[in-house]
């Protein structure tokens, strides 16, 4: 499978979700922070993220916006600086601040404009950086629901099917010369029960190969709605039915 490239309206898709769901995460960190939820403060732990706290999550999230915006900007696949320290004080000003400054960057940057990737298996455009965003920001806008006590909601099917798409195709085979994938030989198949979409994952020793469809003979499967498949495979509890193999299944969590 060569790099993954983001269509056009995909791309725009995922821009609009990464306003949406950047907005939803900020407006939830003031109610936190006024004690309308189940939170007392930004102390609270993150139960999906254990060595995290709220406070930890806002910063994470506000560095890379921050960073992923210097990335769309460069106008080259260099490899970028190291991303920002979170301030002491102002964070939801910052946070703020940071995900403007991310859509405008999003938004005026040719798609196809040149841009580092920390994954082999990514297209290095700005294209690659609109789809990553759009993903974290939905994954860690449920560790915060979560946090704060309040329903998960559901992502949109067609962007936690491409999430799902995200993890296998781009984010596993940047894992691949670490443990476990660098010595497992095991092939899996994933299928979206609500969107239809199939994928057959073959790890080699290090190598990662993903194909749309069933290929058969599987060392194990994964099936779930979509967004329960984002959740599954960026180590997040969902519902999913895993048969065959667990090791084999594991190989595929996002670190």
């Amino acid at each position: 499978m060569g790099a993954v490239a983001v269509d056009e309206r995909l791309r725009r898709r995922c821009t609009e979700a990464v306003v949406e769901e950047g907005e939803r995460f900020g407006v939830l960190v003031q109610e936190v922070e006024a004690g309308l939820t189940a939170a007392p403060d930004l102390q609270a732990p993150v139960p999906w993220v254990p060595d995290w706290t709220i406070r930890d999550l806002v910063g994470h999230l506000g560095a890379v916006h921050r960073w992923a915006t210097a990335i769309v900007r460069a106008g080259t696949t260099d490899r970028p600086a190291a991303p920002p320290r979170p301030p002491d004080g102002g964070l939801l000003d910052w946070y703020a601040a940071g995900l403007a400054d991310l859509v405008h960057a999003l938004r005026d940057t040719p798609p196809d404009a040149p841009a580092w990737h920390m994954s082999p298996a990514a297209e290095k455009t700005v294209g690659s950086w609109v789809r990553r965003q759009a993903h974290e920001l939905a994954v860690h806008r449920m560790d915060l629901e979560v946090a704060a006590g309040r329903p998960v909601t559901a992502v949109d099917p067609e962007l936690a099917e491409d999430g799902a798409d995200e993890v296998l195709g781009v984010v596993v085979p940047r894992w691949a010369h670490v443990e476990p994938v660098a010595s497992a030989t095991a092939a899996v198949v994933v299928r979206s029960t609500d969107t239809d979409r199939v994928w057959t994952v073959r790890v080699r020793r290090g190598e990662v190969e993903v194909h749309e469809g069933d290929a058969g003979a599987a060392d194990a499967r994964l099936e779930a709605p979509a967004g329960q498949l984002l959740r599954r495979l960026w180590g997040r509890p969902a519902e999913v039915a895993v048969t065959g193999d667990p090791a084999a299944e594991a190989l595929l969590r996002g670190r």
